[in-house]
Protein backbone atom coordinates (compact mmCIF):
# COMPACT_ATOMS: atom_id res chain seq x y z
CA UNK A 1 0.00 0.00 0.00
CA UNK A 2 1.51 3.30 -0.87
CA UNK A 3 1.32 6.54 1.09
CA UNK A 4 -1.42 7.60 -1.67
CA UNK A 5 -3.67 5.29 -0.91
CA UNK A 6 -3.38 5.24 2.88
CA UNK A 7 -4.51 9.37 2.47
CA UNK A 8 -8.20 10.43 1.82
CA UNK A 9 -8.11 11.35 -2.41
CA UNK A 10 -8.46 15.14 -1.96
CA UNK A 11 -5.19 14.93 0.31
CA UNK A 12 -3.24 12.78 -1.70
CA UNK A 13 -3.74 15.29 -4.54
CA UNK A 14 -2.54 17.93 -2.69
CA UNK A 15 0.69 15.80 -1.46
CA UNK A 16 3.26 17.78 -3.49
CA UNK A 17 2.11 21.10 -1.96
CA UNK A 18 1.99 20.14 1.31
CA UNK A 19 5.59 18.66 1.00
CA UNK A 20 6.30 22.26 -0.27
CA UNK A 21 4.78 24.16 2.29
CA UNK A 22 6.35 22.32 5.29
CA UNK A 23 9.74 22.56 3.71
CA UNK A 24 9.06 26.56 3.43
CA UNK A 25 8.22 27.02 6.92
CA UNK A 26 10.86 24.01 7.97
CA UNK A 27 13.59 26.78 6.42
CA UNK A 28 12.08 29.41 8.87
CA UNK A 29 12.83 26.85 11.74
CA UNK A 30 16.30 26.56 10.02
CA UNK A 31 16.93 30.16 10.17
CA UNK A 32 16.01 30.81 13.64
CA UNK A 33 18.11 28.32 14.90
CA UNK A 34 21.04 29.38 13.02
CA UNK A 35 20.28 32.59 14.21
CA UNK A 36 19.87 31.85 17.77
CA UNK A 37 23.19 29.52 17.48
CA UNK A 38 25.68 32.63 16.03
CA UNK A 39 24.08 35.05 18.41
CA UNK A 40 23.00 37.65 15.15
CA UNK A 41 20.74 36.94 12.36
CA UNK A 42 21.90 34.24 10.06
CA UNK A 43 20.93 33.25 6.73
CA UNK A 44 22.53 30.31 5.18
CA UNK A 45 23.17 28.61 2.08
CA UNK A 46 21.18 25.77 3.59
CA UNK A 47 18.24 28.27 4.29
CA UNK A 48 18.28 28.95 0.52
CA UNK A 49 18.45 25.58 -0.72
CA UNK A 50 15.56 24.46 1.04
CA UNK A 51 13.60 27.82 0.41
CA UNK A 52 14.48 26.53 -3.47
CA UNK A 53 13.43 23.04 -2.97
CA UNK A 54 10.20 24.75 -1.29
CA UNK A 55 9.59 27.07 -4.21
CA UNK A 56 9.96 24.48 -7.18
CA UNK A 57 7.37 22.25 -4.73
CA UNK A 58 4.83 24.96 -4.85
CA UNK A 59 5.04 25.86 -8.44
CA UNK A 60 4.73 22.53 -9.30
CA UNK A 61 1.86 22.74 -6.88
CA UNK A 62 0.56 25.57 -8.58
CA UNK A 63 0.73 24.07 -11.92
CA UNK A 64 -1.50 21.28 -10.69
CA UNK A 65 -3.72 23.24 -9.51
CA UNK A 66 -3.76 25.52 -12.98
CA UNK A 67 -2.85 28.24 -10.76
CA UNK A 68 -0.72 30.78 -12.87
CA UNK A 69 -0.60 33.73 -10.58
CA UNK A 70 0.64 31.37 -7.83
CA UNK A 71 3.32 29.86 -10.47
CA UNK A 72 4.79 33.20 -11.77
CA UNK A 73 5.38 33.95 -8.48
CA UNK A 74 7.08 30.99 -6.96
CA UNK A 75 9.04 29.92 -10.32
CA UNK A 76 10.63 33.68 -10.02
CA UNK A 77 10.73 33.41 -5.70
CA UNK A 78 13.15 29.85 -7.44
CA UNK A 79 15.31 31.99 -9.81
CA UNK A 80 15.92 34.44 -6.81
CA UNK A 81 16.14 31.50 -4.28
CA UNK A 82 19.10 29.52 -6.43
CA UNK A 83 20.77 33.13 -7.40
CA UNK A 84 20.96 33.49 -3.64
CA UNK A 85 22.07 30.20 -3.10
CA UNK A 86 24.79 30.38 -5.38
CA UNK A 87 26.04 33.52 -3.96
CA UNK A 88 26.05 32.04 0.02
CA UNK A 89 28.09 29.12 -1.31
CA UNK A 90 30.40 31.34 -3.05
CA UNK A 91 30.65 33.46 0.21
CA UNK A 92 31.08 30.46 2.71
CA UNK A 93 34.03 29.24 -0.04
CA UNK A 94 35.84 32.57 -0.24
CA UNK A 95 36.05 32.65 3.88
Amino acid sequence: MTLAELLPTGLAAELVGMIGGAIFFGSWMLQAWETRRAGKPVVSARFFALRSLASALMAAEALRVGSLSIFAVMAATLVLMLYNLWSAIRAERAG
